[in-house]
């Protein structure tokens, strides 16, 4: 689960700001919770223990940047993403308290939407992500399990698998497989953002699994081989260039 505080003393801001968040993680179906301050001090009060924390810089009392140094020198795990009305604030907030961005209000959706998926992308804050599915069905000896809705952690996929006769995807993940009714369009479109990549037709990879490439095969670091499709090798390749770049 991604924990999230928006810390803001304009009612109406942090309302707007919430709406947003929530249309976007619920696009990509991620497992969040917020929480809301209506002052730095507030939010100080708290273990720090939130992945993401939108601080307003202009409130009342100490200032978002001044909180904002604060949260860094108890927390560096903690990443900020300043908002203000002001501008000019951006080289101050970034360099005193390590903010990760910076919007200008009013928020726009489009660019709030780019700073969660660079957000989500880095390689640390995959390991509390959990990503939703509906209808979810695994097998456990000889008993089948049923699941209306299955949180399943990104760091534990290695990768989707279209069964064509059932018209159902099999996620193959290091914990079991797990099946459910789906397309390889919605999936691909879904998981994407998260580091995943398409090798085939109806299957799609986990970037981080990869151990290497030999001609058209992917083998994982299990050890599992997966085909490569001749037309998809050299954008597959710099998909995975592009993933260690950024993972650095």
């Amino acid at each position: 689960m991604i924990y999230i505080a928006i810390c803001d003393d304009c009612k109406q801001d942090m309302l707007h700001l919430k709406r947003l968040i929530t249309n976007i993680m619920n696009k990509y179906s991620v497992h969040y919770k917020i929480v809301e301050f209506e002052s730095g001090e507030k939010l100080l009060e708290t273990p720090l223990t939130f992945h993401l924390i939108f601080l307003d810089i202009m409130m009342n009392g100490r200032s978002g940047i001044e909180i904002g140094k604060q949260i860094y020198l108890r927390n560096h795990q903690n990443t900020i993403i300043f908002q203000t009305n002001y501008t000019g604030y951006s080289k101050e907030a970034i360099n005193k308290a390590h903010a990760f961005s910076y919007l200008e209000k009013p928020i726009k959706k489009s660019l709030l939407e780019e700073q969660i998926m660079e957000f989500m992308d880095d390689k640390k804050n995959k390991c509390d992500l959990n990503v939703c599915f509906k209808n979810v069905r695994s097998v456990v000896g000889d008993r089948e399990i049923n699941e209306a809705v299955k949180y399943i952690p990104v760091r534990s996929i290695l990768y989707f698998e279209y069964i064509k006769l059932k018209k159902e995807i099999r996620i193959v993940t290091d914990k079991g497989d797990y099946f459910y009714p789906g397309t390889m369009f919605s999936i691909e479109e879904k998981m994407q953002t998260f580091g995943f990549e398409t090798s085939c037709r109806g299957i799609l990879i986990n970037l981080e699994k990869i151990s290497r490439i030999k001609g058209y095969t992917v083998i994982l670091n299990n050890g599992e081989k997966l085909p490569l499709s001749q037309r998809r090798v050299s954008k597959f390749k710099e998909r995975i260039n592009e993933h260690l770049h950024s993972s650095l």
